[in-house]
């Protein structure tokens, strides 16, 4: 058997070796346009910036290694531009065709140049390989120009920035979305937001280049953006250009259809990686998803498959994790866009909670937000800070995998130490606010809500001192430990809202009200901004 793998990144590379380790007699032939293999896409940006010093770091095995160990032909330089279905041949451009039995599909995903007056100037550029990269990098060297712009506010246009920023550029970044990172809801992009304004980036959120001119860009309000080189971060499409002309079925969300073997429509032809249509687990909507471990999983069912082992593709939670100026901001799961848009009920709680103890050097806080259905399934989680998000967040989509609910939060086992967590850990309070929640025991109130009562009673239930620093706009001080002597303060015909500064204080202060008979109290369901310097 002849397999024909066309694409040399981490998705051809798995399925090539992995199949080399299940079979032995097997030819197995890599065809790869560029001149590039196994380059990790996603480190571009620490390559960029110096953080990775060289470009070897940040490829696979490379050509003769591929022969010698894994006995695995690879082609660079060979563009495949046709495949005959029926008689199973590939035509490329300037080399002669190649015949096959079995053939993947991994082409990836690609970044284009939108159709933008002037995009294609000399100092505009794309980051989609190691030549680019060295690009961009001779151009600001040998140029001396500090301005840059940057379209897009994925997780690649903020490490792009970021990037940048230690090379000593000023930045400026245009997002169409009126958000940054758009897998995030707006109550914690907001607060990345801040960080990256901390650190001199100007952001256009909201706006779109209208044109590039020699020296500066003009949005579409109007507005006169100065650069001097820019770069294109705007996302990645599926590379789909090959399976269109050869009749291979597509999905709604322009991914190419496969079945859980990752076989498309032609059943000797399968695909993998950015270019595929994959179900998420939540709202069983099909979509595309640029995720290097998900494209690693999917080559490896296609191995195992060719080798007659019983491998299947499922529904998967959908996941990320991006470094952001100094913050880690994950999630697993849906967000608030993404459940609406599937018209899936959910209620949604915000959580601020140190790392580990807070007696500990290096104790610092995350920001998490839970969202769950009225039967408890977990439906998604977010998370923000500088120490143990990833943890968290991973535990959490495990839990997710398996239909985990916020009762299992709370029981979760978190091993503890004072260096690492607290004795009841974020997730087990996750689980216990969310499951108060449903029990009717604990009331929050979003102040952000389209029906939201606006004759509220806004109390802050922090000391004095720091409600005369700063305070959020209609609130009212009454220190939790004065709160039992100001009972008579409190109203009982209109909703008694309760904030602090991390949530805690305003959790207690609830329980003296409701231990009191208030059953019009609420916790602020809105992160403060007086909580987690942002």
């Amino acid at each position: 058997m002849k397999v024909v793998v066309i694409g040399g990144g981490a998705t051809g590379i798995s399925t090539a070796t992995h199949l080399r380790r299940r079979n032995e007699e097997t030819e197995i032939v890599i065809l790869e346009k560029k001149q590039e293999l196994g380059v990790s896409f996603c480190a571009l940006p620490y390559l960029l910036g110096g953080l990775i010093p060289h470009s070897e770091d940040i490829c696979g095995a490379s050509v003769s290694q591929m022969q010698q160990i894994f006995n695995v032909d690879v082609k660079l330089g060979h563009e495949v531009i046709d495949i005959d279905r029926k008689n199973k041949i590939l035509t490329l451009n300037e080399q002669a065709p190649v015949s096959y039995d079995k053939l993947v599909l991994a082409t990836g995903a690609v970044q284009l140049r939108p159709d933008i007056d002037g995009v294609l100037g000399d100092n505009i550029f794309t980051l989609r390989d190691i030549a680019g990269v060295e690009k961009i990098r001779a151009y600001f060297s040998d140029t001396g120009v500090r301005n840059v712009l940057i379209l897009g506010g994925g997780e690649m246009a903020l490490a792009t920035a970021e990037a940048f920023m230690h090379l000593g550029a000023h930045i400026s970044l245009v997002e169409e979305a009126p958000q940054i990172l758009p897998d995030f809801d707006t109550g914690m992009t907001k607060r990345l937001e801040n960080q990256l304004r901390k650190f001199g980036v100007k952001l256009y959120l909201g706006r779109k280049v209208a044109g590039f001119y020699d020296t500066y860009a003009k949005l579409d309000n109007e507005t006169l953006v100065k650069y001097d080189l820019a770069v294109i971060a705007t996302g990645a499409r599926p590379d789909v250009k090959l399976p269109i002309m050869a009749d291979i079925s597509l999905g709604l969300s322009g991914g190419i259809l496969v079945n859980e073997h990752m076989q498309t429509n032609d059943p000797d032809i399968f695909a993998a990686g950015a270019n595929v249509e994959c179900n998420d687990a939540v709202t069983g909507k099909a979509e595309r998803r640029t995720s290097a471990p998900l494209a690693v999983r999917q080559a490896n069912v296609i191995a195992d498959f060719l080798c007659g082992r019983p491998a299947a593709i499922k529904a998967e939670i959908s996941c990320g994790i991006a470094r952001i100026f100094g913050y880690t901001a994950a999630f697993a799961g849906n967000g608030e866009k993404q459940l609406q848009q599937a018209g899936i009920p959910f209620k949604y709680l915000y959580l601020l909670q140190n790392s580990n103890d807070i007696y500990m050097p290096g104790s610092e806080q995350m920001l998490f937000k839970l969202l769950f259905a009225a039967d408890g399934k977990i439906l998604g989680i977010q998370g923000l800070g500088t120490n143990g998000i990833q943890a968290r967040v991973n535990a959490v989509a495990a839990l997710m995998q398996k239909g985990g609910r916020v009762d299992d939060l709370c029981r979760f086992p978190v091993p503890y130490a004072p260096p690492y967590a607290c004795p009841k850990d974020a997730l087990n309070n996750l689980g216990s606010l969310a499951a108060a929640v449903l029990r009717g025991e604990l009331q929050y109130y979003d102040a952000e809500a389209p029906d939201a009562d606006k004759d509220i009673f806004l109390t802050d239930v922090r000391r004095p001192e720091h409600f005369d620093v700063r305070h959020l706009p209609g609130a009212v001080n009454i220190p939790l430990t004065t709160m039992r002597k100001q009972l008579s303060v409190f109203p009982r015909d209109k909703k008694i809202v309760l904030y602090c500064n991390d949530g805690y204080g305003a959790y207690l202060a609830y329980c003296i009200l409701r231990g009191h008979n208030y059953d019009n109290v609420y916790l602020l369901n809105t992160p403060s901004d007086l909580s987690m310097d942002l």
